[in-house]
């Protein structure tokens, strides 16, 4: 079986030569690399310097070395988009007191540690660029595209990845993550009780880009996986109720779900961190069968979801701390009590809840590995057993 022939199988729940250790990006758990300073530091408690997938500056440096190396894989993506040339907006960066202060035209501020690209931790948002009526319609104004593509080279570059061997996937926005990356969660909040018209305008537009700049691309292009981006739940649950993300979103997930399954797609997923188990059910009434990275300090529990929603796709749920320095004993009894009786069951990928770490050490992801690759059968991997 190829790449795609062992994804599909898994997400239909069909007989597989083996579970791949499979991740998306934003969420890769141990599939796609790391940020600059894990990797260093695998490289550090040694890992060969030649092993690919150092996120470097945002930019990720040969990922097929590390799924050679550490028998991984993931979708491949389109390089291409209907819609470009909005005007946007000038932003300055300065230094004070130590932090990087990165402020925007719009009035969007944001502080956070120097170098923050190759670390990553997560910056303190001061200002948001919506705040307002006013502040969304400047924001409006230049974020409307002004050159397209025209369908017949959006089918001309669809083409391109009619023959395929890994799963394709494609981006399709997200409804809550729109209206919080604009306002943030409090302002969020407080907007659907104090101003619920604004939201639907502004989520009225969303739709609208979706439907004139997505979906001609996903029917021409017929991707295996249609990805939306939430991040709508905290350790306890959703950071809304369930009538507002009916209200608000629903439309949203409704026409995404209906275009990517009318045109072929396997898989409708969401990522978001926290405790999903909620919102699993209700995204699953619009026709979402796919969430992840499940994270395991959230309180997520897979056993109980599987029976609720027995054919829905689960990704991750396996502790990323365990591979860090001072945690290699927890490895076997975190993936000896999960995988092989969620594995029994169908519809899920074992991997990392996120990403790894800085903290990690290379002996401790050559037993993560190593017992990750036994229990699914996966043959593939240059790095040595132990």
């Amino acid at each position: 079986m190829n790449h795609r022939e062992r994804f599909l199988a898994v997400v239909r729940n069909e007989p597989v030569d083996y579970t791949p250790i499979f991740g998306f990006g934003g969420a890769p758990g141990m599939s796609l690399g790391c940020m600059k300073h894990t990797h260093d530091r695998l490289i550090a408690t040694g890992m060969p310097e030649d092993v690919g997938g150092c996120m470097d500056n945002w930019s990720l440096r040969d990922p097929e070395g590390w799924q050679r190396y550490w028998g991984t894989t993931t979708c491949a993506g389109i390089d291409f988009g209907m819609a470009s040339g909005a005007q946007g907006f000038k932003t300055e960066v300065r230094v004070e007191d130590g932090f990087e202060i990165i402020e925007n035209e719009n009035g969007e501020v944001t502080r956070q540690i120097i170098d923050n690209a190759n670390t990553y931790i997560m910056p303190e948002f001061v200002e948001y660029a919506v705040r307002d009526r006013d502040s969304w319609e400047f924001y409006r104004d230049r974020t409307e595209p002004t050159e397209f593509m025209s369908l017949a080279d959006v089918e001309e570059n669809a083409k391109r990845f009619r023959e395929r061997d890994r799963p394709l996937a494609m981006g399709a926005g997200g409804g809550y993550s729109h209206i919080r990356g604009l306002m943030g969660p409090e302002r969020a909040s407080t907007m659907f009780y104090d101003d619920p018209e604004l939201v639907h305008e502004i989520m009225a537009r969303a739709l609208r880009h979706v439907r004139e700049y997505t979906f001609p691309v996903i029917e021409r292009v017929k991707p295996d996986i249609v990805a939306m981006g939430e991040d709508l739940c905290f350790n306890h649950g959703m950071l809304l109720s369930p009538a507002q993300f009916d209200a608000f979103f629903g439309e949203y997930y409704q026409e995404v779900c209906d275009c990517a399954f009318a045109n072929g797609a396997a898989m409708v997923a969401v990522d978001t961190d926290g405790n999903a188990m909620e919102f699993a059910g209700l995204a699953a009434g619009y026709g979402v069968n796919a969430i992840y990275p499940f994270e395991v300090k959230a309180g997520n529990d897979l056993f109980k979801l599987r029976e609720e929603l027995p054919e829905f796709v689960c990704f991750g749920w396996l502790e990323k701390e365990v591979v860090n320095e001072g945690n290699e004993d927890m490895i076997e009894s975190e993936i000896m009590s999960k995988v092989p009786a969620l594995l029994e069951k169908g519809y899920y990928f074992p991997n990392g809840d996120h990403g790894i770490q800085p903290m990690v050490t290379y002996p401790n992801m050559l037993k993560f590995m190593t017992l990750l690759h036994d229990v699914t059968g996966n043959p593939e991997g240059e790095f040595p057993r132990t």
